[in-house]
């Protein structure tokens, strides 16, 4: 492999990138046509303070671990990468990891709801595909 292909930085911020897409995405479905939580102010404290989005807690730490990792350079000693992937995968119901049932179940829903989501799984799954493993 060249050197592009085994850069776990570049790969890193891709896979923090399209992580936040997914999020993003999966915001907008859960708070759909609600007229209050279309404030950002209302929605951000929704996101932190409400039961009905903690759900999406173990999406937010993979992402902030993640970045932690790129920032101080420790995603370039063996296996983070390859961690990280794994539980990205996870997620979206792919690899050998199992993910969060609660997570899985919001996500199949907002796939139903949002096309944003569909579109943003899907450019995770490229995102992931393109991590050597």
């Amino acid at each position: 492999m060249d050197e592009v292909e085994m850069d776990p930085l570049r790969h890193g911020r891709a896979l923090s990138d399209a992580l936040k897409v997914f999020h993003r995405a999966l915001i907008r479905a859960e708070i759909g046509d609600d007229p209050v939580l279309n404030n950002p102010y209302t929605m951000l404290f929704a996101l932190i303070d409400n039961p009905g989005f903690a759900w999406m807690g173990t999406l937010s730490r993979l992402i902030t671990r993640i970045d932690e990792h790129t920032v101080d350079g420790t995603i370039e000693e063996p296996g983070v990468l390859g961690a990280y992937r794994s539980e990205a995968a996870a997620l979206i119901g792919e690899g050998e990891s199992e993910a969060d049932p609660v997570f899985r179940l919001h996500h199949l829903m907002a796939l139903q709801k949002e096309p944003a989501v569909g579109l943003a799984t899907g450019r995770l799954r490229q995102t992931i595909a393109g991590i050597p493993v």
